[in-house]
């Protein structure tokens, strides 16, 4: 045993057998000894096994009033809802348990001393306010100022210990005593950018508070701390990116356009999914959703923008050493040729007077000024509608001619809708060239957008030109003349069908009809029909991507708007694009195989939620398990009151092999004749 620990115990011992009438008198008056007994504490030796990773062999902070049973005990129980959580980032998870543990047991610098003051505040207190002194022995601890003032009468071995401790003027506590605490640095990364949404979750969940969660602005910066083991990845010495960028931990920290990049937790919602990010504002591509790596600048205009970094590529530096090589090497060859021609001269031969060079105008790869233009702006997303096959080379110019043209004078822009992939979205009006004023959707791309992002732009017109179906929103026009460039569609009114069911549910006192039921997925299906007919695949078929107007007319469409509602239907899997996972079948969720087929099932998940009131699928659970749930089969159960057929069909269209899915055209048929037979039965019952 350690020498100095068995000389503590023994202290302790002799205190206690001195003064164990007074003690047992101090412990069992918590209270009405309020300014010693509830905030000061004694340091002993962890010897608990939840916390043995991060606490082995070291003495921890325990308040008398508890012991560390009691806190092994709570601290197991929090952990277990930690654990069992659905809402815990992965990222996030692997710092939970030290962070609890090193909370709750912060570790004693100077268990001696610490415990040493403990006791001799005892004794002292106890020994000089015995017997018929207990009412000013009591004021006198309770005022702080009266406690500091005897303290100050302590004998001669108490300051010989204690002269330079900041723990001599008061009983030792978790605020005051020499104590190794959380690095606040990194309490506030965790509280702040990566684990921000738990540790709201933890402060006010009843079993884990009660351990108590570190109030990070509380903590002293200091040096010597107990680190978490959070790391903000930095390598200074790297001044270039491979291949996408995605894998660069350079400090460039300037765009393009000389803007200082702004801190990317102030920005970014999404931040515990990239841990790369934290507690920095370097230029990074997370995700690998750009080109290069890139940061948010400040923009007069915008709330926030985005600009690439001018960082070169690892492989251009390699080229031009290489190519810097050669040029040294050329001109050596030159230098050497020019020294024997002169020498040649010399002996008597001929300088050659002229030389016939090609006429450098005539390029064989043309005017590459297009080529030379470099997308600048941040990658967008096309929709997802995606037409199977190679369009014709005239089909954008047919497209656009066949399009009603109008300009800016002819809209007026109401409310925004949200935010899509090229831009925002809004409600507004056109006034046609009869003067009749219609209400439309505007899909606006934003001003000074990339050369890229525009041709992704009028990709999509092309795309959706010839889209023509009462069950699909279609094109109403553009406005190509002038920025912003804008898609004008039809508006409808009741707007998306997740909002829709939501607001005709129990929940809100209202009931569907199994004939409502029946009249949504029809229109749905009739819609998909119509577009697998002409070899187009959705890829994002979900009751939030399909409108309602008045009279329950159910139209397909796919806006792409990023709301903040809709954010948890989507997920990153293996940095790619953010998919809805929870609508996708095993082979487009592993292989990125988006077909008929794959819609099909997203449209099974579709008739789940009209018939669940647009509850998400497989709420309760994240992400990455509902990708396990989805690959092991256990899929959506039967919804309340839905029919058998209907919950029949849902589960043919989660057929795990694709080919053995229905056809929407066979969806289409079965679903009318349920209906009419609805129809039927209700005009009998009439």
């Amino acid at each position: 045993m350690n020498l100095q620990y068995f000389l503590l115990l023994l202290v302790r011992y002799i205190v206690f057998i001195a003064f164990k009438d007074n003690y047992v008198w101090t412990k069992n008056s918590t209270h009405e000894n309020n300014g010693l007994n509830q905030i000061s504490g004694i340091c002993q030796l962890y010897n608990g096994t939840i916390c043995n990773e991060f606490l082995r062999n070291s003495h921890v902070f325990i308040s008398p009033n508890v012991t560390i049973n009691d806190l092994e005990d709570r601290l197991k129980a929090a952990y277990g809802v930690i654990k069992e959580s659905k809402d815990m980032n992965s990222n996030c998870r692997k710092y939970a348990l030290p962070s609890l543990c090193l909370s709750s047991l912060p570790i004693c610098r100077t268990p001696e001393r610490t415990n040493l003051l403990y006791f001799a505040n005892v004794a002292m207190i106890t020994n000089k306010y015995s017997g018929n002194e207990t009412r000013k022995k009591r004021f006198l601890l309770k005022d702080p100022k009266n406690r500091h003032s005897f303290l100050k009468k302590k004998p001669v071995y108490y300051n010989d210990v204690f002269t330079n401790d900041v723990s001599s003027k008061y009983p030792p506590t978790k605020e005051s005593e020499n104590l190794k605490r959380i690095c606040r640095e990194e309490c506030e990364l965790l509280e702040n950018e990566l684990c921000q949404k738990e540790y709201a979750i933890a402060k006010r969940h009843p079993v884990i508070s009660v351990v108590g969660v570190e109030e990070c602005q509380k903590i002293p910066r200091e040096k010597d701390c107990s680190s978490l083991g959070i790391t903000i990845e930095v390598d200074d010495a790297e001044d270039c990116y491979w291949e996408d960028g995605s894998s660069y931990r350079g400090i460039e920290n300037v765009s393009i356009s000389g803007k200082p990049c702004l801190r990317w937790s102030w920005l970014m919602k999404e931040i515990s999914d990239f841990p790369e990010l934290i507690g920095q504002n370097y230029c990074r591509n997370p995700g690998k959703v750009e080109k290069n790596p890139w940061c948010f600048v400040d923009d007069q205009s915008l709330d926030r923008s985005i600009e690439p970094c001018n960082i070169p590529k690892c492989v251009d530096k390699l080229w031009l050493t290489i190519i810097s090589i050669l040029a040294l090497a050329a001109v050596a060859v030159v230098l050497t040729s020019v020294l024997i021609l002169k020498k040649k001269s010399s002996r008597g031969m001929k300088n050659i007077q002229s030389i016939n060079t090609p006429n450098a105008g005539n390029n064989i790869y043309g005017n590459s000024q297009l080529n030379s233009n470099q997308d600048t702006g941040r990658m967008n997303l096309n929709s997802s509608i995606e037409l199977v096959g190679i369009p014709s080379k005239n089909m954008e110019k047919n497209s656009l001619l066949r399009i009603p043209h109008f300009t800016l004078q002819d809209v007026e822009f109401f409310e925004e809708l949200g935010e899509g992939a090229f831009g925002k979205v809004y409600k507004g009006q056109l006034t046609q060239p009869n003067k009749k004023i219609v209400n439309v959707a505007i899909k606006a791309l934003k001003e000074n957008a990339s050369i890229k992002t525009q041709q992704d732009f009028r990709r999509e017109i092309e795309l959706i030109s010839d889209l023509k179906h009462q069950n699909i929103v279609c094109i109403l026009g553009v406005i190509l003349n002038k920025e912003p460039y804008c898609m004008l569609f039809e508006y409808m009114a009741n707007g998306d069908l997740h909002e829709f069911l939501i607001s005709n549910s129990p929940i809100e006192k209202k009931t569907l009809l199994q004939l409502e039921f029946l009249q949504i997925a029809i229109q749905i299906s009739e819609g998909m029909e119509y577009l697998s007919g002409h070899h187009y695949v959705h890829r994002d078929l979900a009751a939030r991507n399909c409108l309602v107007n008045e009279g329950l007319i159910v139209k397909i469409s796919d806006f792409g708007l990023s709301r903040d509602i809709y954010s948890s239907d989507y997920y990153r899997v293996q940095s790619k694009s953010l998919l809805p996972v929870r609508w996708m079948p095993s082979e487009s969720i592993l292989y990125g195989k988006f077909t008929t087929e794959s819609d099909i099932w997203s449209f099974g998940v579709v008739l789940w939620e009209i018939y669940s009131y647009g509850m998400q699928p497989y709420c309760g659970y994240s992400n990455p398990e509902v990708i396990h749930l989805i690959r092991s089969r256990q899929l959506l159960s039967c919804p309340e009151n839905c029919p058998t057929a209907v919950y029949s069909l849902m589960m043919e269209c989660w057929h795990e092999q694709a080919v053995k899915r229905p056809t929407f055209s066979d969806i289409s048929h079965r679903l009318k004749t349920w209906y009419d037979g609805h129809v039927k039965i209700s005009n009998q019952n009439i």
